[in-house]
């Protein structure tokens, strides 16, 4: 029997979730478009189709896949999951035209260009703050004492949450992000995200209804206390508890895994590091360095779909119901749309990218997520005179979809530097 393609053998096996990028080149040359029997899904690969795909609603839905994503979990494995599988799908990502668009428009007052610039002060604070706590060690973890907590005091702020919550909005997060994330969710995954699920229903109802007695100045309380004539939606509690959720999860997985992945990027390739603080206009090159970051090495590595009619894509025949698996990472990295895709290049010319996704689904929090991406790496850099890994070496998650260093270790002070770095 014939071997299949070397990409297609590798994917989601051996060192792929250390390092996925090599298994993508092979998919771009010899199998962009295939059926994965482990994920159960079509794999997309080109940044053309990838882009296409994201935006287009008019033959793909939404609302159809945490269906897919779990029907291989018997009905009576599925009867005991109701605290996560209701709290999906009520989230933004997960619905469509018109039920997407109302939730939508519900938040999108708090993501605006003036909304967004009026943090920017105290995200500066936030990460000031944060780096005098993590330098005051000589080995600091980068992920648990900076760039989780970052997005998660954001987003704590944002929505009014009390900001001794944020370590159990991680432990929520995770549990959830190994059910959504996954390429096929484990009975143990899913009996966790319906703990956590089920977890942090209980603590936001309790919540919600504090903020119904005692208002704040945050997106919840704005929500759960605006007149029924001003929004017409009558949100039960239930949906705001899932949109609650849903903006947590992306609140900081997405910039907490950036922040990693730039790092992370920087010492890998020590010439961009020094270009970035040599420069005489390094600041300006900082949005740059963001933005190749989300090319080079995305925190998102794909986003579904389920399709909702007959369609073709690089001559594969997609049935109605089938789930298709668009991958972002491997996107970003098309030899077809970038020069040296595999080359971490803040002054690239061809700098693109469909990190935060394309069309009705772009993420709301992108210009967020870039914001506190910009200050981190200013501060950063202006705190640390050279950025030096520290064992452990960093390890990530064997999840599909978010691709974070768990842990990264560096040292505060370096000491015997190569002043060449």
């Amino acid at each position: 029997m014939a071997q299949p393609p070397t990409g297609i053998s590798h994917f989601l096996a051996g060192d792929y979730f250390v390092d996925p990028y090599p298994v993508y080149r092979r998919l771009h040359e010899e199998s962009p478009i295939f059926w994965s029997e482990i994920a159960r899904a079509w794999i997309v690969t080109p940044f053309e189709e990838v882009e296409k795909g994201l935006d287009g609603d008019d033959i793909f839905n939404q609302s159809e896949r945490m269906t897919k994503a779990s029907s291989h979990l018997s009905s009576e494995q599925l009867s005991t999951l109701p605290h996560i599988l209701t709290n999906l799908s009520n989230w933004i990502v997960f619905k469509d035209p018109p039920d997407h668009t109302r939730l939508r428009r519900l938040i999108s007052k708090s993501f605006t260009p003036r909304s967004i610039a009026a943090f920017e002060s105290k995200i500066e604070e936030i990460v000031s703050n944060l780096l005098d706590q993590a330098l005051s060690k000589d080995v600091f973890n980068l992920v648990d004492d900076f760039s989780f907590q970052l997005p998660a005091i954001v987003i704590c702020e944002l929505l009014g949450i009390p900001l001794e919550k944020q370590w159990d909005l991680k432990r929520w997060s995770d549990g959830v992000a190994g059910f959504t994330a996954s390429a096929r969710i484990t009975t143990e995954q899913a009996q966790h995200a319906e703990d956590v699920a089920r977890e942090a229903e209980g603590y936001l109802l309790q919540l919600f209804a504090e903020l119904r007695r005692n208002p704040n100045d945050g997106l919840l309380s704005k929500i759960l206390n605006a007149p029924k004539d001003e929004n017409g939606d009558g949100l039960t509690d239930k949906e705001i508890v899932g949109l609650t959720i849903q903006l947590f999860f992306a609140g900081f997985e997405t910039t907490e895994g950036l922040i990693g992945n730039m790092v992370l990027a920087m010492i890998n390739n020590p010439e961009q590091e020094r270009l970035l603080r040599d420069s005489s206009s390094h600041l300006d090159l900082i949005p740059a360095a963001v933005e190749e970051t989300l090319r080079y090495d995305s925190s998102i590595q794909k986003q579904s779909r389920v399709a909702s009619v007959d369609l073709e894509i690089l001559g594969q025949e997609i049935k109605k119901g089938d789930y298709v698996h668009f991958m972002i990472g491997a996107a970003n990295r098309d030899p077809r749309k970038f020069s040296a895709p595999d080359s971490f290049d803040i002054t690239r010319k061809d700098a693109a990218n469909v990190s935060f996704g394309h069309g009705i689904h772009f993420c709301i929090g992108a210009p967020l997520a870039r914001l506190e991406a910009k200050i981190a790496l200013r501060q950063l850099l202006e705190r640390l005179p050279v950025f030096v890994l520290h064992e452990p070496k960093p390890t990530f998650p064997e999840l599909l979809a978010v691709r974070k260093p768990l842990q990264l270790w560096l040292a505060s002070e370096p000491e015997g530097t190569d002043p060449s770095r």
